[in-house]
């Protein structure tokens, strides 16, 4: 009994170190497939999963920095030995709730919604106030004259009458007027007691599009998005906005609605581009590899937009964004989604732009740490781990013929403010990620464990086996060692000896 014990026990040891070692190889040889599952899993966008919760709204609310440019000398805009001269004055810091609200799944796996944006001053962490005084381009008039640079010599003449008699070129106002409470413009007062649907009022953000879309609380100023939540290579693209695929600002392919919400990004992303769609930029925007980072122990792909703004001046293929002008590389022209206004974007101090730009005005101070418009990306599950955005807002100021408010002026893109954004990888987040990261070193362990366990109860059985089988013929032969002896002990005379 004790023998079958003993041999069970023995064949027990072989079977599991079989096992073991079967289990440590198959994890090994299909651990990628079980690595995406389960990433998948947890990065699945339903209802009820964290991601949806994540993206739903952003809490806390993200940190946003707007600097305005003092323009120093107006007066002498004529002059043309003098160029304009401009001060950046900031940050004024904005907290900005970002709610995604009538959100509508659909069966073919995408997600229809709108943006709901809200903006507070934030009084804890500003050292400037929003009473600061400031000059700056009026942006009313300038943008009446561009709608009407292509009118008939008559029509411009009473415009000019009217522009040159009640507006002035430039104004001298509040911060706090400038952005968000508006000021009362002659023209604007003239033209809302017409049957002409215009505000009293104007301020980049006072009940307006005409710059960017963040008056506070208006659901789906900056249109209606439908994204892919499949977790697959499609996951996170923007399918159609205001339920077409394609704009018609620009010409061709540049109208193209295509890239990511900003949000999320496919799986097992490359060292290549990244392509998100803004309806801010009116358009698609390639991201450029740079560099592999390291982030709070996350390693991570850097992807810049410095060319972002190109015109087709380094870039052919962007030549249909410019809609009749190519302008040099660095400034976007998005007048045609911006009511015809004289609309013109670039990075910070035209960060990364032609030195054109630079030649036209003083006092810009670019800096590529502080004004530089980047994406880090986790490659393996896609996931964003630090943003910086940064954008310029400038008008462009140029003589129009038979204007006398702009006649004799200079062709400058006058800056009038910019905004930052950052968000940084949390702590949090930061562990999840280096599980994630860490998880295919922690496999190979487990597998080199598994096959070290597996082959020491093999070894094990098997020496076990041999020494039981030698101790067993150890036995046999000590019994038999052990009755020759007996019998040889018995005296001759009592030996009983079969005769038969």
């Amino acid at each position: 009994m004790k023998r079958r014990r003993r041999l069970c026990s023995q064949i027990c040891l072989l079977l599991a170190g079989i096992c073991l070692i079967s289990l440590g190889a198959s994890i090994f040889i299909f651990f990628e497939s079980i690595y995406d599952f389960i990433l998948k899993d947890a990065l699945k966008f339903t209802p009820t999963s964290k991601a949806f919760q994540a993206w739903r709204t952003n809490d806390p609310p993200l940190s946003m920095e707007i600097y305005v440019f003092n323009w120093t000398n107006p007066d002498q805009i004529k002059n043309v030995s003098v160029k304009p001269e401009f001060e950046e004055v900031g940050p004024f810091r904005f907290k900005e709730i970002k709610e995604k609200v009538n959100i509508t799944w659909h069966d073919n796996s995408t997600i229809s919604y709108k943006h709901k944006k809200s903006y507070f001053f934030d009084e804890e962490n500003n050292f400037r106030s929003l009473s600061d005084v400031i000059s700056t381009i009026n942006a009313v008039p300038l943008t009446i004259g561009y709608k009407t640079r292509n009118f008939i010599n008559f029509y411009k003449g009473i415009i000019s009458i009217g522009l040159s008699s009640i507006s002035s070129l430039h104004v001298t106002k509040t911060v706090g007027e400038i952005l968000f409470d508006g000021y009362e413009e002659p023209i604007l007062s003239t033209l809302s007691m017409m049957p002409i649907n215009v505000e009293d009022r104007f301020g980049i953000f006072y009940k307006t599009i005409l710059f960017f879309s963040r008056k506070n609380g208006t659901p789906g100023l900056d249109g209606v998005y439908s994204m892919s939540y499949e977790n697959d290579e499609h996951f996170g693209r923007i399918l159609t906005w205001n339920y077409r695929n394609q704009t018609d600002f620009f010409e061709g392919h540049c109208n193209d609605i295509r890239g990511s919400a900003g949000e999320f990004y496919p799986m097992n992303q490359k060292r290549d581009r990244l392509v998100l769609y803004s309806a801010e930029l009116c358009k698609y925007a390639e991201f450029e590899y740079v560099e592999d980072v390291v982030i709070k122990g996350v390693h991570g792909y850097k992807y810049s937009a410095d060319n972002i703004f190109d015109n087709g001046t380094t870039r052919p293929e962007n030549k249909c964004f410019c809609k009749g002008e190519c302008i040099p590389s660095g400034v976007f022209n998005v007048s045609a989604c911006r009511q015809d206004s004289p609309t013109f974007l670039s990075f910070p101090h035209f960060h990364a732009a032609d030195p054109y730009y630079h030649s036209l005005i003083n006092g810009m101070k670019p800096d590529k740490k502080k004004h530089e418009f980047f994406i880090t990306i986790e490659p393996k599950s896609g996931i964003v781990m630090d943003i910086a955005a940064a954008m310029q807002v400038n008008l462009l100021l140029q003589p129009i013929e038979r204007l006398s408010l702009y006649s004799n002026v200079p062709k400058v893109y006058v800056p009038l403010f910019y905004f930052t954004q950052r968000l940084n990888l949390t702590d949090e987040l930061a562990s999840s990620l280096r599980l994630i990261q860490n998880l295919p070193e922690y496999s190979n362990y487990t597998s080199l464990i598994l096959v070290g366990l597996g082959l020491i109860c093999i070894l094990w059985g098997l020496c076990s086996l041999c020494c039981c089988k030698t101790t067993k013929e150890k036995l046999k032969i000590e019994e038999k060692i052990q009755r020759n002896t007996q019998y040889e002990e018995v005296p001759l005379n009592e030996r009983i000896y079969d005769t038969k």
